[in-house]
């Protein structure tokens, strides 16, 4: 009886608990992909640096060294950047994970609600047949006794 009322909730909170593990795995590949991106950069930078040095081992004119740190600017605002976005995406991607995890408690206490009615209601049944028994049991005995007497 318990388990059909709350049927169509659970299928509610298992719809959307799956809508918000796929929300949080798109969030996570996001935060992934902004990583990377940032790595990316950092890596590009190191690469830049050192190819940069080797050339200015030859020599470098006062043009050259503008535009190297000039470059090195914009790459640094660039890193800079995208780590905030990285710190962004990871905020999403947890917040998404923290909803997600709620979601799914929810769920499971609302199974164990279920499964605990379902104890009840079969507890209850088995109180019901047990005094049925006895019943019989008692009426079969009265009439035995009634007989022999």
């Amino acid at each position: 009886m318990i388990s059909h009322r709350f049927a169509m909730l659970i299928k509610i909170q298992q719809q959307r608990e799956e809508k918000l593990q796929a929300q949080f795995v798109a969030a996570q590949q996001f935060f992934q992909q902004a990583e990377h991106k940032y790595q990316g950069l950092a890596n590009y930078r190191t690469d830049y640096i050192l190819q940069s040095q080797q050339q200015g081992a030859a020599g470098l004119q006062s043009r050259q060294y503008t535009q190297f740190v000039n470059f090195i600017a914009k790459l640094d605002l660039a890193i800079l950047q995208q780590s905030r976005a990285v710190d962004q995406a990871r905020a999403a991607a947890e917040q998404r994970k923290q909803s997600w995890l709620a979601m799914q408690k929810k769920r499971k206490a609302l199974e164990l609600l279920v499964e605990r009615g379902q104890q009840a209601e079969l507890l209850q049944q088995l109180k019901l047949e047990q005094k049925n028994a006895d019943e019989y049991a008692s009426q079969l005995y009265s009439r035995a006794r009634a007989e022999n007497v």
